[in-house]
């Protein structure tokens, strides 16, 4: 005996997890979001498009539904082939990463967490949870947060000021403050609160730096990865700053079209030459203007000399011919 229920497909429902919405969504541009959504959608009612009909669909070009399906692909939310998408199950996928069969004895397993410890932990992450997530922080933020520990040895000072720094920088997505984790345990070697504030010191003057570039460069986007390591590079690898930068982006008078590249291209010119301050630089500059100058005025006067030399200025002139006639007359003329 078969049982089953009368249902409308229009009033069916469509289920997103909750950890795309706390994980994913934040970092997706929309289109991919719509995207998702739609072969969620597609998935749960056995349709089966191809990429021109979802094309059509949306009204857009085939070419933004393949970066949308890499974008989507590349955060291991979907799987795609010639011949078919499956949508990855993003429960299982949490379950994977966060839980681990204890089948071997691990070494540090004799050095377990103290009470002390564990309360201290506790508490963190009650303080973060209530003040970043509004008391309903995901569950995958307690594991990472768990590992940051392990893999950093962070103080409970220092992960509660990564979320506090994430905030400042209205970015709060799981990727990015992870990558702020790593940035301060592995580059700038942070695990106390102390060498912590050292670095936000500093870090205070970076900003500064980079707003004020991107504000003179009249950006109106965020800078990307790529664009603020250049800005980093400037201030904590060459130690320069807004005064000397700004020698360089006034160069952007000139350029047809200045980047971040070109300038970075000048500055570094400077640092390999040793430049530590502006008089540094503007002498620099002007002794390469005068070398600059000096070569052109040379390179002139010899395409001078050497188009005057190419002209003979001894017989430069077409001699004149005479006809037989002419020859007969002067020599009647002697006679008589």
């Amino acid at each position: 005996m078969r049982i089953d229920k009368v249902e409308n497909p229009l009033f069916a429902k469509t289920a997103i997890f909750n950890n795309f919405m706390a994980d994913y969504l934040p970092e997706l541009d929309p289109f991919a979001v719509k995207l998702y959504v739609y072969l969620v959608y597609a998935s749960e009612n056995h349709i089966n498009p191809d990429k021109q009909a979802i094309a059509n669909l949306f009204n857009c070009d085939i070419s933004l539904i393949d970066a949308a399906i890499v974008t989507l692909e590349s955060l291991g939310l979907i799987t795609c082939t010639q011949e078919f998408i499956l949508i990855c199950d993003l429960a299982q996928k949490e379950i994977e990463r966060n839980y681990r069969p204890k089948t071997v004895w691990r070494p540090d397993d004799a050095f377990a967490l103290s009470d002390e410890d564990r309360q201290a932990r506790a508490k963190l992450q009650k303080a973060i949870s209530d003040k970043f997530f509004s008391g309903r922080m995901p569950i995958t933020w307690y594991n990472e947060i768990d590992s940051w520990f392990e893999k950093y040895a962070f103080t409970p000072e220092v992960v509660f000021s990564l979320f506090q720094h994430c905030q400042d920088n209205h970015i709060m997505t799981k990727p990015y403050v992870s990558k702020v984790a790593e940035s301060w345990a592995e580059r700038y070697h942070i695990k106390t609160l102390q060498q912590l504030d050292s670095y936000l010191s500093s870090y205070k003057e970076y900003k500064k730096l980079r707003d004020t570039v991107a504000k003179k460069l009249k950006l109106k986007r965020q800078m990307n990865t790529y664009e603020e390591e250049i800005i980093e590079k400037w201030h904590y690898t060459y130690g320069y700053s807004f005064d000397i930068v700004e020698i360089a982006l006034k160069k952007s008078v000139t350029a047809s079209n200045p980047t971040l590249a070109l300038f970075d291209a000048i500055i570094t010119q400077w640092h390999k030459n040793g430049l530590k301050t502006v008089e540094e630089v503007n002498e620099y500059i002007e002794k390469q203007r005068k070398k600059y100058a000096q070569s052109g005025m040379t390179s002139g006067v010899k395409e001078s000399s050497a188009s005057a030399n190419s002209i003979p200025q001894k017989k430069n002139y077409e001699q004149r011919s005479y006809s037989d006639d002419f020859d007969n007359f002067y020599e009647d003329k002697k006679d008589e």
